[in-house]
Order: structure tokens, then C-alpha cells, then sequence
């Protein structure tokens, strides 16, 4: 993410996010979309592919990179090689004949995975069919445009900013740095969707309930509107991947149930163990880098709400020819779109070159004012809030870890 992080509290994160050159997440289905779980099982058993997760990325997509990062919105708004598949309709003939339309989830997987997320809850609106999209020149890269239903998109930011935030058990980028005043937790409401533990009920600008830097000459304390708004980076989900190292200690935390109910109800051969939760501000971006800590050849799915961002995705070398020759294609990401990386793509060099402001859905414009199932007094308390999800972009990659 390229933004003002000077202060970020790790080094590792500044080198990844801070460089304006280097890293993000995601991955999709398998070619041709099959999603047996026999297939899947027998994937995995073929053990993890071994890559140097301190590899250099090629020149050729830090640049592109950077192009996109740097661009005007104008710019960026005409740019050709940007490809907007919502808009698969308005693409050029040549478009279409590099990216295909070669299949559809049926709007009932989608239903009853969405429907099960939210303890079996009927859609208020129609669910259709969603259409992927596959690129001829990188296998394994599938696009699902609004993948996900509007009711699901506030549903999914409210537990993931409420709920799993508000849990000390899934690290964020500034638990090492900080002692951070988590609310009280109420372990009855862990598991549904009565987010009585939240850092949205706290006054934004209060004295109280203050980050307190663990060594304060380096630091100064973080009021909460400095740490929802300006400071929270990244948050982890159930295995807990570890920056410095990169790579996971295994069993730390347990998966959120209904998230997992979500992942595989929409890919029966995902079993999500981990998730990585990204939160970008308006002049934030990922640099390149690729998702290759896991120990499973299972497929990756990135999960978006919020405003738009650039993903590129890149394969070859600076220097190769034919089939190594360096290739990018670069994706308009909206709200409730899912990007499934599979096979060659799993482990391909990608990027989150920039969020683009002002492109947040009415739906979610306004969070966490619209909060599923909150009381009049939370709303009182969200008020305060009122906006929040108006610059932001959240991403959210769910991976296997383990064979």
C-alpha cells in the first residue's frame, strides 16, 4: 500500500508496504472451475511448491507497479490496459478474446453459502448467477465480479471491524508496539452476530481508551481516531502469519466459523485456515510480492469491499523470452468482487497498486451507521463514526496453510 507510513510499527511492514515496490494477496479457482473436493484433496497431497519467500521481485512489474501507483485518476480512468470485467460488455474484441467468460457459480451455491454465513438468514434481494472470467495468458487466474450481495458485503465488514477486531487473539500490525485497550469481550456473542465488542462504541477523539506506546520515547499515544483512521494496517485471522518471518505458527488462533461457512460454501475445495486482512486508506497501496508461506497447493481466495483498487498480476522474467517473456494484467477490483488464484497464479508476483477514492458503494458509504442488528444506543454510538467505510478498502485473502 503506498501511503504516509513513516511511523509504521514494524520494519518489516514498512519494507512492504512503505518501498512503493513490492507486495498483496489473493488467488482463485481451478482452471475450468472444478471444484470437486476430490480434486482438491488430491491437489493438496501433492505437498507444498517450495519458493524463496525472500525473493526479489522482477523489475518489470515494480515498475508497472509504480506507473499505476503514480498515475493521475484521469489517467488512470482512461488507461487501456486497465481491464474492468464488471463492464465485461464494453470490452474492446481484443479484450474479450484474451479475457473469457468460461463459467458461472450458480446463484443457488451463492445463496446458501451467503445465507449460512449469516446463521442461515434469508437475502433480502434476488441472488443471480456470477460469471468468472479467465485470462488466456495466466492459468489460474479467475475473476468473479460482485461475487458477493450487498446485504453480505455489510454483514462481512461488520464482523471483520466489530467482531475479530475487537478479539486480541487475531493480531494487528500495532500489538508490538503498543498496549492496546481491547473492550471487554462477551464470549456469549463471539460466535453470532451481535457485535457488542467493538472499538466503534468508544468516542473518537477521548482521552480514555488510549494506545499506550510500549516504549513511549520512540512513540506517542494513539487516541482512537488515530488508530482506526490513520494507524490500523492489518489485521490476521485464524493461523497467524508472522511479517518478520514470514510464515505461520501453527494453531495460534481459531478460524471465524461463519467466515469459513462463507469461503467454502463458495469454493468447496478452499478450507480457510488463515486469513489476511488488509485495510487501505485513500493513498494506500500493497507492493508486489507472492503468497508463498503456505505449506498446501490449494487455491487462494481475496475477497474485496469497499472502494475500488488496481490489482496487477505478473508472470516471465525481465530478461525472458517466449513463455518466460514479462507479462502484467492489471484488474479494477470493486466492492463484492473476489479474485481466485489457482495453479500457476497461486504463485505469481501480484500487487494492490492503489486504492481509488470516492468509489466506495452507497451501501457501505456510510458504516458502521447500518450495522446489522444494532440497537438504537449503538447507533448513537456509530454515529460518531458516521464515513468510516467511505475511503476505505478492506481485502480479505482466505488460505489453506497445512496439508
Amino acid at each position: 500500500m503506498g501511503f504516509p507510513f513513516a511511523d509504521l510499527q514494524t520494519s518489516l511492514w514498512r519494507r512492504l508496504i512503505h518501498t512503493r515496490t513490492a507486495r498483496v494477496i489473493s488467488r482463485f479457482l481451478q482452471k475450468h472451475m472444478d471444484l470437486s473436493t476430490a480434486t482438491a484433496e488430491a491437489e493438496c497431497r501433492r505437498g507444498s511448491v517450495h519458493h524463496d519467500t525472500h525473493a526479489t521481485p522482477p523489475m518489470f512489474i515494480q515498475k508497472e507497479h509504480w506507473r499505476y501507483q503514480t498515475m493521475k485518476k484521469a489517467e488512470l480512468e482512461a488507461d487501456p490496459g486497465v481491464v474492468d470485467l464488471r463492464l465485461y460488455d464494453q470490452l474492446s474484441k481484443e479484450q474479450r478474446q484474451i479475457w473469457k467468460a468460461t463459467g458461472v457459480i450458480p446463484a443457488s451455491r451463492i445463496q446458501s453459502a451467503c445465507e449460512a454465513y449469516n446463521e442461515h438468514q434469508s437475502l433480502p434481494s434476488l441472488v443471480e448467477d456470477a460469471p468468472y472470467y479467465e485470462h488466456r495468458d495466466f492459468p489460474g487466474l479467475q475473476v468473479i465480479p460482485g461475487l458477493l450481495p450487498p446485504e453480505t458485503q455489510i454483514l462481512f465488514t461488520s464482523c471483520l471491524m466489530h467482531r475479530d477486531l475487537a478479539n486480541p487473539g487475531h493480531k494487528i500490525n500495532l500489538q508490538a508496539d503498543f498496549n492496546i485497550p481491547y473492550p471487554v469481550q462477551n464470549l456469549a456473542d463471539r460466535g453470532n452476530h451481535r457485535f457488542n465488542s467493538t472499538f466503534f462504541s468508544r468516542e473518537r477523539a477521548s482521552t480514555e481508551d488510549v494506545l499506550i506506546p510500549k516504549v513511549p520515547e520512540k512513540q506517542k499515544p494513539l487516541n482512537n481516531e488515530q488508530f482506526l483512521f490513520s494507524k490500523l494496517r492489518w489485521l490476521t485471522l485464524g493461523e497467524q502469519y508472522d511479517w518478520p518471518t514470514r510464515s505461520y505458527a501453527k494453531h495460534a488462533t481459531s478460524f471465524p466459523t461463519d467466515l469459513s461457512k462463507l469461503v467454502t460454501g463458495l469454493f468447496p475445495h478452499i478450507r480457510p485456515e488463515s486469513g489476511v486482512v488488509l485495510i487501505y486508506s485513500a493513498k494506500d497501496f500493497m507492493p508486489v510480492h507472492r503468497d508463498v508461506s503456505e505449506q498446501c497447493q490449494r487455491a487462494l481466495a481475496s475477497f474485496s469491499v469497499g472502494c475500488d483498487g488496481i490489482f496487477i498480476l505478473a508472470r516471465g522474467e525481465d530478461d525472458g523470452e517466449g513463455e518466460s517473456a514479462p507479462r502484467t494484467v492489471a484488474i479494477r477490483v470493486r466492492s463484492g468482487d473476489c479474485i481466485h488464484l489457482d495453479g500457476e497464479a497461486r504463485w505469481a508476483w501480484h500487487a494492490m497498486a492503489r486504492t481509488i477514492p470516492g468509489t466506495c458503494p452507497t451501501y457501505l458509504t456510510h458504516w458502521p451507521l447500518g450495522t446489522p442488528g444494532a440497537t438504537a444506543k449503538e447507533e448513537r454510538q456509530y454515529k460518531r463514526w458516521k464515513g468510516y467505510m467511505a475511503t476505505k478498502r478492506i481485502n480479505v485473502s482466505c488460505r489453506q496453510v497445512w496439508d
